[in-house]
C-alpha cells in the first residue's frame, strides 16, 4: 500500500470510535498498573519517601504548571483556529497557525519537570519515577471520556492534538514519546549523578532535544525550502521535515554545550563533545520516525555524553 505524505495542519482522522476500543482505555489500565507497581516498590524499598510531603507537594505544583501551560496553548489554538461541535481544532495545511507549535511547549515542560528538583528533595531513582508518573497523569486526564465532558480539559488537549496525527495523538505521545523519553531521562539522570557526579550535564541533552527539536518545526515550516520525508512509527504514512529545521538541532546542541561547559571535568571532554555531539544529534533527529524522534535523540545524546565523560 502506498504511503500518504501528510503535511503539517492536514487532518488525518477523527475521534468517532468508542473510547473503550482505543488506546485511551489501554492508557488508563497502563497508568494504574504502573501506579500500583511503583507504590509497592516504594513501600518495600523506601517507605520514608511518603513522609517527604514537600517533594509530593512540589510535584503537584509542577503538574499544575504543566496544566496551565497546556490551557494557555489551547486558548491560543482556539483564538486562531476553528473548532468542530465537540471542541476539536480544525486546521488546514495552508493555515499559518498550527497546533504543532503549542504542542512543543507542552513537551518542553514535561521533559523539564524531572530536572527541576531542588537540592533538598530526596535523591534516587524512586523520586524520579514518581515525578514521571505524575507527568503521565497530565496526559491521562485528557483521554476521550474526560476531555469531551469538560472544556477545561479539551482546551489542554487542543494544545497538543496535531491534526495530522489523529486519531493516534495520545497513543503516539505516550508510547512513542513520553513514556520512553521519561524513562530514559530517569535512568540517565541517575547514571550521571551516581557514576559521573555530573547531574547537571543531563540538561544539555534535554534542552537540545526540547528546544532544538521544538524550533525545528516552526523554522522548517516558514524557512525550510528544502524538504525530506520520514515514516511514522507505524510505517503507514510519511511526514515532512526540512533541512533548515534540522539545522536548529545542530545550533542548539552547540549552544547548550557552551552554556554548560563548566560541567565537563576537562577541556578534552568539552571539545570532544563540541566536535561530535551536534552532528550526531542532528542526524538522530533527521532519521528518526515521526513522533519517535524525542526518545531516540535522548537515548543517542545521553549515551554519547556519558561515553565521552566516562572514557576521556
Amino acid at each position: 500500500m502506498e504511503q500518504k505524505v501528510l503535511m503539517p495542519g492536514e487532518v488525518a482522522g477523527n475521534y468517532d470510535e468508542k473510547w473503550t476500543k482505543t488506546f485511551d482505555l489501554q492508557f488508563l489500565i497502563l497508568w494504574l498498573v504502573l501506579f500500583v507497581l511503583l507504590l509497592i516498590w516504594t513501600i518495600v524499598a523506601d517507605p520514608h519517601l511518603f513522609e517527604a510531603r514537600r517533594f509530593f507537594m512540589m510535584t503537584g505544583v509542577k503538574l499544575f504548571v504543566m496544566m496551565m501551560l497546556a490551557l494557555g496553548g489551547g486558548l491560543l489554538c482556539r483564538h486562531y483556529c476553528h473548532v468542530d461541535a465537540k471542541g476539536y481544532i480544525m486546521t488546514s495545511k495552508n493555515g499559518w497557525f498550527k497546533v504543532n507549535y503549542t504542542r512543543k511547549i507542552q513537551h518542553f515542560a514535561a521533559y523539564l519537570v524531572p530536572l527541576l528538583s531542588p537540592p533538598t528533595e530526596p535523591l534516587g531513582i524512586l523520586p524520579h519515577l514518581w515525578e514521571s508518573l505524575f507527568v503521565l497523569l497530565m496526559f491521562l486526564i485528557l483521554i476521550k471520556p474526560i476531555r469531551e465532558r469538560s472544556t477545561f480539559f479539551m482546551l489542554q488537549f487542543n494544545s497538543l492534538d496535531r491534526v495530522e496525527d489523529r486519531p493516534n495523538t495520545l497513543k503516539w505521545i505516550v508510547l512513542g514519546n513520553m513514556l520512553p523519553g521519561l524513562l530514559i531521562i530517569t535512568i540517565f539522570k541517575q547514571v550521571f549523578e551516581t557514576y559521573l557526579g555530573l547531574p547537571l550535564l543531563a540538561a544539555v541533552v534535554v534542552f537540545t532535544v526540547a528546544i532544538g527539536d521544538g524550533l525545528a518545526e516552526p523554522v522548517g515550516t516558514y524557512l525550510g525550502k528544502k524538504k525530506y520525508v520520514v515514516p511514522s512509527w507505524n510505517m503507514k504514512n510519511r511526514y515532512v521535515r526540512s533541512y533548515a529545521g534540522s539545522a536548529c538541532v545542530y545550533i542548539c546542541a552547540l549552544l547548550f554545550l557552551v552554556l554548560y561547559r563548566g560541567q565537563f571535568a576537562s577541556p578534552q571532554e568539552f571539545w570532544t563533545a563540541v566536535v561530535v555531539f551536534p552532528p550526531v544529534m542532528t542526524f538522530a533527529e533527521a532519521f528518526s520516525p515521526h513522533s519517535m524522534d524525542t526518545p531516540i535523540m535522548m537515548l543517542v545524546g545521553f549515551s554519547l555524553l556519558f561515553g565521552i565523560c566516562a572514557v576521556l
